[in-house]
C-alpha cells in the first residue's frame, strides 16, 4: 500500500527493514518480527495511518455516501477510531460489514473496545425510556467521553 504512493524503492526498503526488525525487550534481547508492525515501535503510526488509509478511510466514504441513511462522523487517530452513526441500523449494518472487511486484511477489532453505545443530543432521554440507570462512556486517546 506504501507502494501505491512513494515510488522512491530506497525508502521502501527502508521501512521494510524497520517492520520485520521486531523487539527488544526489557533484557535486551530481540524477538523477530512475526505478523505486521509490533505494538509501540516509532513507526507503528505511520504504518497504520497509510494502511488504514486504504482499509478504513477511503472504504467507510463509500459507504457512508452509497448506503448509510443517516449522518456518520468518523474520528480515527492511528488505529483508534470512533464512528458516531445518526442511525442504530447503520451502525449494526456497518459494524458487520467491518468485521469482514478487516478480516480479508488478517485484521480484527478489539474485543473490548468494540461496543455499540448510545451517545449524543437525545441520548439521555433515550436512557430513560429504555430504564438504564447509568449512561455509558468511552475511552479515546486517553480521555473518557
Amino acid at each position: 500500500m506504501i507502494q501505491h504512493r512513494v515510488q522512491d524503492k530506497r525508502l521502501i526498503k527502508m521501512i521494510t527493514k524497520w517492520i520485520k526488525v521486531g523487539v527488544v525487550n526489557d533484557l535486551g534481547q530481540r524477538t523477530p518480527a512475526g505478523c505486521g508492525v509490533p505494538q509501540g515501535a516509532v513507526i507503528s503510526p505511520l504504518v497504520a495511518n497509510i494502511y488504514l488509509h486504504y482499509v478504513f478511510d477511503l472504504w467507510i466514504h463509500q459507504w457512508r455516501g452509497k448506503k448509510a441513511k443517516g449522518e456518520v462522523i468518523v474520528t480515527r487517530y492511528a488505529d483508534d477510531a470512533v464512528l458516531c452513526f445518526q442511525n442504530k441500523w447503520d451502525a449494526n449494518e456497518y459494524l458487520a460489514l467491518l468485521r469482514r472487511r478487516l478480516r480479508k486484511f488478517s485484521l480484527a477489532l478489539h474485543p473490548d473496545k468494540t461496543r455499540l453505545i448510545r451517545f449524543g443530543r437525545y441520548a439521555a432521554a433515550q436512557w430513560v425510556r429504555c430504564n438504564e440507570k447509568k449512561p455509558k462512556s468511552f475511552d479515546f486517546l486517553g480521555f473518557a467521553h
